[in-house]
């Protein structure tokens, strides 16, 4: 091999790896950029005026169930045992905040990136 190719080829394996590597911590600070900002949405945008320990863990909760699969707030509502009006109010707020969104008719709750991520914040926890 001359010294060109061989030149040629540690710098293209170079390239590869620092593109790996500047891959690999985006991807590390935008989980750390979406953990935070979930929790300071929650705790800022209208849900901050309920009991914020029971309101956590009913939406915790909520996220939970719809991690398996979009539902409707009767699904929620009977698989979590709360009562209609309050799943409600919840399931409001929920989209609100930007961590579940409510498609079609009859309506339809699903997950969202930032919902599934405050659920990965809070099993750390």
């Amino acid at each position: 091999m001359d010294p060109l190719t061989v030149l040629v080829f540690i710098f293209s394996i170079l390239f590869v790896v620092q593109t790996t590597i500047y891959t690999y911590l985006l991807l590390r600070l935008r989980r750390k950029v979406e953990e935070s900002f979930v929790k300071s949405r929650i705790s800022q945008e209208g849900i901050s005026g309920v009991d914020n320990g029971k309101l956590n863990e009913s939406i915790i909760k909520v996220l939970e169930v719809l991690s398996s699969g979009s539902m409707s707030a009767r699904e929620v509502s009977v698989s979590l045992g709360l009562s209609r009006e309050h799943t409600a109010r919840l399931l409001k707020k929920m989209v609100e905040a930007g961590l579940v969104v409510r498609e079609g008719k009859p309506y339809k709750y699903k997950i969202t990136p930032s919902g599934k991520a405050m659920i990965e914040t809070y099993k750390k926890a």
